[in-house]
């Protein structure tokens, strides 16, 4: 850390009434201050001296107030498509759904195949006697 003290003594030539008077005392009592006396005039200002050299950069400076928020700029193109995301997990199976609406009835189908021909049956038990008969009539008379 550098610290510096830089002193000037500023004066300047006061003129009241034909007297010039300079500072620091500007005409007043100078039995208190250091006063110069009366002196000709000012010459022709010198030529122009060497530039000096430059002097170490100062310290920054606090930070400025932020300004004012900018408008919005316009939207851009869109980018490209993206390439395709890999296949995710499988999902929780779903409850089953409600009974569909009866279907309307089918055409008839065709005629099928003769089957085989079946087997002979057994001998079945024999009947109970049946009523009797009318009488006939009387036949023809023979010699």
């Amino acid at each position: 850390n550098y610290f510096v003290i830089f002193s000037f003594e500023f004066s300047y030539i006061l003129t009241l009434g034909g007297y010039a008077y300079i500072e620091p005392c500007g005409g007043q009592d100078c039995s208190v201050c250091r006063c110069f006396p009366e002196k000709g005039s000012r010459g022709q200002p010198g030529e122009l001296g060497a530039q000096g050299p430059i002097g170490t950069l100062g310290s920054t400076g606090p930070a400025g107030l932020p300004g004012e928020k900018g408008q919005r700029g316009e939207n851009g193109q869109p980018g490209p498509a993206g390439q395709k995301g890999d296949k995710g997990p499988t999902g929780v199976p779903g409850f089953p759904g409600l009974d569909g609406v009866p279907g309307l009835p089918g055409s008839e189908g065709p005629r099928g195949k003769h089957g085989v021909d079946g087997c002979n049956g057994s001998r079945g038990d024999p009947g109970f006697p049946g009523e009797n008969g009318y009488i006939g009539p009387r036949g023809p008379y023979v010699c």
